[in-house]
């Protein structure tokens, strides 16, 4: 018969004892010289520093200013209707079918959040009543964090454990380390898994763990109502039951099949996630304060008891813009139950699309492009948002913030480059999910900038920022904090860049998967009768391929270019890689050659002035690179011949260009004079596949023929 709970009030004596008891006293005399990695070192030999509640008697003088508080878990209610929803439309476990190969928000009545990374000062003004649960000692816990090679352990009653407290659990048994030295040396096993409405998925499995079914606990009930109204009383779609059965198992994530068409989708699972993910992360610090302040007033050792990071920040979604960030941030002030926040009305100001009206983008321009550029396309922004009662409150410092939402320039600007004298990263020591969305858009930006942000993740701070080591989760003072992280990248392609990040800094110990769509092939879409050479250039390894390239640029493609510009003069370069966009100007110019670059750089008057003269035949040609076309999508007239010095990342813009060979021509254009050659090499095997379609991509990249031609 389980033991009768009762109720007690604290004293201020007691309270008192119980704020003194949660800071870092030991180290409060270091000051900002403090060693940190000498404090980790201590913290991690639990010398002194465990969870043993001191008795009444051995506290300090009473607290002056707090008001008698009592404590209290909330009483298990009902789950609403609401919630029962949402449960049903959760998604059920992916098949496996092939291996491919081995290798501060806190709700109404509850109590105010005692975080270390909080204000204290604010924590001192809130006056709340709290009441404290005892049961008989031995019996409060009724969860085990023991070792268990189960891929679902069980909890009381037999059911599954909720897949975020065992994957942020402190696990020293003998399968995590072989699952920590699996992930290290990049050890899956590959398993291909029936994704009929996401297209195709390849699982990386960690230690044989396979396929696992639904999280059951996939979501905190405090959403189920908020997530309702966001969704205006539907369910969750199928496509969101897929992306959260992928989530909810903190497997890394690479989504390759984003469109404009699933955006608001995709984004509300995604802010689903992450608020989800940092409200049960606070529900497990609210239980563990209740043991601690329980065993504090019985002066009893409550244990270890670790739930925290070095700082505060748990989720960073990284955007390409302050439009898309808009949305986001809007999507998470909604979930948090729509309270009010004074900040709000600057928010809508700097971040919303007053101002920016679709209406100034002009009407000929295609729809992804009046998608991506309606609103406010500052790349230059970082936001904290933090949780607090019912509401999101943005603009908080960073180290107070619990999501971080950011463009990479935004957090380069203050993570900065070696050898700044004010760089600072230690907000990002202890993030637990990274989103990074529209991972295309950030192609056409800065990559490096990404990749830099990756490098500074969860890295040791180099101040403690008040935090409480003795509530310090093991794994981040082992260094072992990454393979914990759980990375979501979303983009509406893959490209080498996203790949190099799932393989070198997607490293959970959950496991990873990949998903991507098959693909039909752009040139089904081409209305253009040309025909449309592709021309297989012999490489012999990677690292030469950009030297090969230009090489047969040089020694074939150029010379019929110089022989263009005594004849045809509509003749368009179109280069993917800026660096190639460089080499290859820097050389006509080198040989005196007639021809315009066109690139993001350029002004209004200089494309439009390049435009003019290839349409009047007074150019031999125009040099034209990817980003400038991503950024202006350029309507050029008078293209009778089009090549492709390397394929677009983006299939879409290989079909728009061939289709501007068919409207921008006037009928005295002869169609024997219109032709499209590209060049592509064995290396480029996730362009070929977008723009050929998965099915003859093979053919293109391992056939003895060398050229290829569609009509």
């Amino acid at each position: 018969m389980p033991p009768a709970k009762k109720s007690r009030k604290l004293s201020r004596k007691d309270l008192n004892q119980l704020k003194e008891y949660g800071e870092l006293d030991p180290f409060s005399n270091l000051g900002e010289e403090n060693d940190l990695d000498d404090l980790i070192s201590k913290a991690i030999s639990r010398n002194g520093f465990g969870r043993l509640a001191a008795a009444p008697s051995q506290s300090k003088a009473k607290a002056k200013g707090h008001r008698g508080l009592a404590i209290s878990k909330p009483p298990k209610a009902s789950r609403p209707d609401a919630y029962s929803k949402l449960l049903k439309s959760l998604p059920t476990a992916p098949v496996a079918t092939t291996k491919l190969g081995a290798a501060t928000s806190e709700d109404e009545g509850e109590e105010p959040e005692s975080d270390t990374h909080m204000d204290e000062d604010a924590a001192a003004d809130v006056e709340v009543e709290y009441e404290v649960d005892e049961v008989e000692h031995g019996a409060e816990e009724s969860e085990s964090e023991g070792e268990s090679d189960g891929d679902a352990e069980t909890m009381d009653g037999g059911a599954i454990e909720d897949y975020m407290e065992k994957h942020v659990a402190d696990d020293d048994s003998s399968r995590m380390h072989r699952r920590l030295a699996a992930v290290s040396q990049k050890e899956y096993t590959q398993v291909a898994v029936d994704e009929p409405l996401l297209g195709q998925a390849v699982l990386y499995s960690v230690d044989g763990q396979g396929v696992r079914p639904p999280n059951p606990n996939s979501t905190t009930p405090r959403l189920a109502k908020p997530l309702e109204k966001l969704n205006d009383g539907r369910s969750l779609s199928a496509l969101q039951q897929r992306l959260l059965g992928w989530f909810d198992q903190y497997l890394d994530v690479v989504y390759a099949d984003r469109s404009f068409d699933k955006e608001d989708e995709i984004t509300t699972a995604y802010a689903l996630h992450a608020m989800n993910h940092i409200l049960k992360s606070k529900d497990m610090e609210r239980r563990n304060k209740a043991k601690l302040t329980k065993a504090h007033a019985e002066g009893t050792d409550a244990g270890e008891l670790r739930d925290q990071g070095f700082t505060r920040p748990r989720v960073l979604i990284v955007l390409p813009f302050r439009n898309s960030a808009y949305k986001v941030v809007d999507k998470l002030y909604k979930l948090a139950s729509g309270g009010q926040d004074m900040n709000a009305p600057r928010f809508v100001k700097e971040y919303g699309p007053a101002g920016y009206e679709e209406s100034v983008i002009s009407k000929r321009k295609p729809d992804d492009f009046r998608k991506t550029f309606a609103g406010n396309i500052d790349d230059g922004f970082r936001i904290g948002v933090q949780l607090y009662r019912k509401t999101a409150r943005v603009y908080t410092d960073l180290y107070h913030s619990d999501i971080i939402v950011a463009s990479p320039l935004g957090l380069r600007m203050v993570t900065g480059s070696e050898g700044d004298e004010r760089r600072d990263f230690d907000f990002l020591s202890s993030i637990e999910m990274v989103i990074v969305d529209q991972c295309d858009a950030l192609l056409m930006q800065n990559w490096e900038h990404v990749t830099h942000v990756f490098g500074h993740l969860n890295m040791t701070p180099k101040k403690d920022h008040g935090c409480d080591f003795s509530r310090i989760r093991q794994w981040y003072l082992e260094g072992t904090a990454q393979h914990r992280r759980q990375t979501i990248l979303i983009s509406e392609y893959m490209t080498p860049e996203i790949q190099a990040v799932f393989n070198n800094n997607c490293r959970s110990i959950e496991g990873k998967v990949r998903i991507k769509p098959v693909y039909p092939g752009a040139v089904t879409d081409v209305v253009a009768q040309v025909p449309q050479v592709f021309k297989r250039l012999s490489v012999k390894r990677l690292q030469s391929a950009a030297d090969d390239r230009f090489a047969h640029f040089v020694d074939h493609v150029f010379p019929e270019l110089q022989k263009a510009s005594t004849g045809d003069k509509h003749v368009l370069l179109f280069v993917s890689s800026y660096f190639d966009f460089v080499r290859v100007r820097n050389f006509c110019r080198d040989k005196c050659c007639s021809f315009a670059a066109i690139s993001e750089y350029s002004t209004t008057s200089e494309a439009m002035g390049a435009r003019r003269s290839l349409f009047a035949g007074e150019l031999g040609f125009i040099l034209y690179s990817e980003r400038a076309h991503f950024y202006h999508r350029y309507p050029i007239k008078g293209i009778h011949r089009l090549v492709f010095y390397s394929l677009p990342e983006h299939p879409l813009f290989y079909t728009e260009l061939l289709n501007l060979m068919l409207t921008s021509n006037d009928e005295t254009a002869s169609p024997e004079l219109l032709s499209c050659t590209a060049l592509y090499t064995k290396y480029d095997q996730l362009k070929i596949e977008r723009i050929v379609g998965s099915k003859l991509a093979s053919q293109l990249l391992t056939s003895e023929r060398s050229q290829f031609t569609f009509a």
